[in-house]
């Protein structure tokens, strides 16, 4: 049996994969992180606008009546008016950008954990076919040994040709096990190369290794953080309109030709004042949409509790069956064909007993490799909720 965990430790040895941390790297640097980054950047332009105060307005009139009695009188006007930002409608509006940028960077900061645990589980889901594959080339040299034993001793006179058909279609049967096992890590590296963007060719990791999930604080949750911020815009917005509904006053200087080569000129100071009802429809709207936003961050705190109990019972469910596999059914299984090797070649058993013993074994190896790919596709789902990864 040595022999056989030689053969995986020398196949796994000569594979120069790249690992999980090697493809996160590249990753986190490709263009579609790059293109939600230019998102956030947006939003920098809106600060930009929100610090600059409102351009002053100018009007200039040129022209002259003339009457009846060839008299004219001048109505040539020049003035500048500024408008000024009481109430503080510049900082609300300063405050409203920052908040919205602010709900965009938790809003990326979601999204790369989204990215990275798709990665993972891609990532793990190539190494489990990896090790598929190292398992079904084990069970293929184990096939084949057998195989030559039964041929030698069939051409001895000791055995039947049954027992030749037999040995000779199990070690087929390892054959086409092995060559689909080979085809299905090739197309399980198509589907992570087309996910993250560049080809990977191999992969290379501990398979058997996991982290446990850990507590979260789900108020601390980019997604809930994000609609927190996105509420303190809107409330910035509502005091913003609450402001313009308040008298806007301007102060500006003004010059005219009072009679002919006469100038006069002055400061004034002018109001516009509000009317009945001023801006209400957007306040109305803005008051439903923080209730909206409200209850979405609500919803996402009770959906990622749930999401949270639900991804770590079943961690520690898979933790107890690995467990019970590691420590029973494989070192039961391994023994026993061990000693169903010796056996059949003293001719205790037979082949079929033999065929029976080995296909429980390798049975039992893979039925380990599919509880840890189990529980490595559950941790996938705890890094998408904000786990490390």
């Amino acid at each position: 049996m040595k022999k056989y965990i030689f053969t995986i430790l020398g196949f796994l040895s000569l594979s120069y994969g790249e690992t999980l941390q090697d493809i996160l790297d590249k990753s986190i640097q490709n263009e579609l992180i790059k293109s939600k980054e230019s998102e956030v950047r947006v939003l920098e332009g809106e600060l930009i606008k929100a610090k600059s105060f409102q351009n002053p307005e100018v009007y200039a009139e040129f022209g002259r009546l003339i009457s009846k009695g060839n008299s004219s009188a001048t109505l040539t006007e020049f003035s500048l008016s500024q408008p000024l930002l009481l109430y503080g409608v510049r900082s609300y509006r300063v405050n409203e950008a920052k908040a919205l940028i602010e709900s965009s960077k938790y809003n990326l900061e979601m999204f790369i954990y989204g990215y990275k645990g798709e990665i993972y589980k891609l990532f793990y889901e190539s190494l489990y076919k990896k090790e598929l594959m190292s398992i079904s080339k084990q069970e293929l040299d184990f096939s084949e040994s057998i195989y030559n034993f039964v041929k030698k001793t069939y051409q001895l006179g000791e055995v039947s040709k049954v027992d030749l058909y037999r040995s000779e279609k199990e070690y087929n049967l390892a054959k086409i096990n092995y060559e689909k096992a080979q085809a299905e890590y090739k197309e399980s590296l198509k589907r992570l190369s087309s996910f993250v963007g560049f080809d990977v060719s191999d992969v290379e990791g501990d398979f058997y290794s996991f982290k446990d999930i850990k507590m979260l604080n789900f108020e601390e949750n980019p997604e809930v953080k994000s609609y927190q911020k996105y509420q303190e815009a809107i409330s910035q917005q509502e005091n913003y309109f609450k402001a313009l509904s308040k008298p806007q006053i301007s102060f500006g200087f003004i010059t005219k030709e009072s009679t002919k080569n006469s100038y006069e000129a002055g400061f004034f100071i002018s109001a516009i004042l509000p009317t009945f009802y001023r801006y209400a429809g957007e306040l109305t709207s803005l008051k439903h949409k923080k209730i909206q936003y409200e209850n979405l961050k609500n919803y996402t705190l009770n959906s990622l509790k749930l999401k949270y109990e639900t991804i770590y019972k079943t961690h520690e469910n898979l933790k107890s069956q690995l467990y019970k596999v590691n420590t029973d059914l494989i070192p039961t299984t391994e023994k026993q064909l061990q000693l169903g090797e010796k056996s059949y070649k003293l001719k205790v058993i037979t082949l079929f007993e033999l065929t029976n013993i080995k296909n429980d074994y390798f049975q039992s190896l893979k039925y380990r490799l599919e509880v840890l790919d189990s529980i490595h596709k559950n941790y996938a789902e705890y890094i998408k909720i904000g786990g490390e990864i």
